[in-house]
């Protein structure tokens, strides 16, 4: 009986010497019934298990541990939480399971983490998700049917009022009153545009077109007297022309009079009819019809256009050629 209990008191003995309660080697320590063990160290035991550093005992705070495997803070060769190698570990244990750092293990950084581990699984920056911002593909509310540009009637690009298929239509623009005009090509849709010039001419010697009427409107070339505009065009690519619509957008220069204006080509001659032309603003369209002038085919085309009675002198903004052709 005394020998038993004589053995049981030795091994006691030597399990509270094994067990360290920060760092010894082999022993079990915080787990077992002493709070710092018989012939071991609280601070530096060697060959038990510590809380801090011990190797493969099992400890109270590094044992079965709520926060790091068998040790919670980091045994050598045991069950550590902080840092020991081969055991289990919350914080840096080598081959443990480590919550921060742990090599080998399963680890919080470094194995199965949820802050950025090498090996395990991460909780932060996953891969392959499917992203909510960026849809690409879907059905958009732009680009459906248009309200404007309704269909009936073909105009093609001619503003004045005429119906056609293929407008020719240039403009007068100057740098202030009196200053001298010059042309703005607008648009051909002819097929042969290569011929197409226009031009300011009279028959005085020196003579500068000039760009007048900008408080009334838009201002625009003083047609009166000898000038008259020369327009070089072209009808190659016609086969068949239905009509032609000349028009002029401006008004008669003239305080008590309207006016009127007459074309000619080396095909036709023709007048728009007398007084036809308003002397007020604001500038309107006025058309004729100037069909006999043309035919189709014709590259040398030369139309010349001149300020018709009673007024005859005129403020020409634009001019306008429409034809309903093919």
């Amino acid at each position: 009986m005394h020998r038993r209990n004589g053995l049981a008191l030795t091994i006691f003995a030597f399990a509270a010497w094994s067990c360290s309660g920060t760092g010894g080697v082999g022993g079990g320590a915080g787990g077992g019934s002493l709070d710092s063990g018989l012939g071991g160290a609280v601070t530096g035991g060697t060959g038990g298990t510590s809380a801090t550093g011990g190797t493969g005992g099992t400890l109270s705070t590094g044992g079965a541990s709520a926060t790091g495997g068998t040790s919670a803070t980091g045994g050598t060769g045991g069950t550590s939480a902080t840092g020991g190698t081969g055991g289990t570990s919350a914080t840096g244990g080598t081959g443990g399971t480590s919550a921060t750092g742990g090599t080998g293990g399963t680890s919080a950084t470094g194995g199965t983490s949820s802050t950025g581990g090498s090996g395990g699984t991460l909780a932060s920056g996953g891969t392959g998700g499917t992203s909510g911002s960026g849809a690409t593909g879907g059905t958009a509310a732009t680009g459906g049917t248009s309200g404007s540009g309704g269909t009936g009637g073909s105009t093609g690009g001619c503003i004045s009022g005429a119906s056609g298929t293929h407008a020719m239509r240039f403009r007068w623009a100057g740098n202030g009153p009196s200053s001298t005009a010059y042309v703005v090509y607008e648009l051909n849709q002819l097929p042969d545009a290569a011929t197409w010039k226009v031009g300011a001419y009279s028959q005085s010697i020196g003579y500068k077109p000039v760009f007048s009427d900008t408080f009334l409107g838009a201002g625009g070339l003083e047609l009166s007297g000898t000038v008259f505009i020369d327009v070089d065009m072209s009808t190659v690519g016609l086969s068949s022309i239905k009509n032609v619509t000349l028009s002029i957008f401006g008004r008669s220069f003239n305080t008590t009079a309207s006016g009127s204006f007459t074309w000619q080509t080396f095909k036709g001659i023709g007048a728009s009819p007398a007084g036809g032309v308003s002397n007020s603003a604001p500038y309107q369209w006025y058309g004729a019809n100037a069909t006999a002038a043309f035919t189709p085919g014709d590259a040398g085309i030369k139309l010349r256009i001149k300020a018709g009675g009673p007024s005859g002198s005129l403020i020409v903004n634009r001019v306008e050629v429409c034809f309903d052709a093919t």
